[in-house]
């Protein structure tokens, strides 16, 4: 007789076969996500890394994250850095490159503040994260009504948004993670999504099939497999 696999096996199958595959498309070195899990949930402040840039810096925070945007971390995003939707670096890392998202800009300023004994805290939207200190003005991405997040010295605070734009929020996320993505790796993608979907089709139907072929009767006997 040959088995049938069950419909709830099928689906726990088909899932972790999409995932796998999703998984490898986009991070064909699963390590990066591993260590970006980590880097995310305590980033790294690192006073030493930036020690040389904070020396000749004033203690004027919004020159300093002026200087941050302009010079230090010019803007990119992961798919043009490291060839993956997301990652989140050591302050190191994007000093090295010179360039970074809202994660390695983070990173630098909030660094150079805490070198030079400047008071600040991390805030988090689901779009953005960014370094807040003293007197520093709103703008439509870095301002108290959408925060999620805080971290102050070393503590997080998770809360509810004031506010909440889902199309904003669209944009930016489409302009991360799926405009720069390579169009190969978009291919590859799908077309990987589409043969695991049609593999399972086709099992279903062999299934079906089989189900009808047992119940053949020949010459008056029944036919079981």
């Amino acid at each position: 007789m040959i088995p049938v696999i069950s419909y709830i096996h099928r689906r726990v199958i088909a899932f972790f076969a999409y995932f796998l595959w999703v998984l490898l498309v986009l991070y064909p070195d699963p390590m990066m996500l591993m260590r970006s899990i980590p880097n995310a949930m305590n980033p790294d402040i690192d006073t030493q890394a930036v020690a040389s840039i904070a020396k000749d810096l004033p203690d004027d925070p919004t020159f300093i994250e002026k200087k941050v945007n302009t010079e230090y971390v010019k803007y990119a995003v992961p798919w043009e850095l490291y060839g993956v939707p997301w990652y989140f670096p050591t302050t190191e890392e994007v000093l090295r490159l010179g360039k970074g998202d809202c994660q390695g800009r983070m990173l630098v300023l909030a660094s150079i503040l805490k070198a030079k004994g400047i008071p600040y805290s991390i805030e988090g939207s689901l779009d953005h994260i960014w370094v807040q200190y003293p007197k520093k003005l709103p703008n439509p991405l870095e301002n108290d009504s959408i925060v999620i997040a805080r971290r102050n010295l070393g503590t997080l605070k998770v809360e509810m948004p004031k506010r909440w734009d889902w199309k904003e929020s669209y944009r930016i996320e489409k302009e991360y993670f799926w405009d720069p993505m390579p169009t190969n790796r978009k291919i590859i993608l799908f077309g990987g999504i589409l043969v695991i979907a049609a593999r399972r089709l086709w099992l279903i139907a062999i299934e079906r099939l089989l189900e009808k072929v047992k119940t053949t009767k020949v010459r008056g006997w029944e036919v079981r497999y």
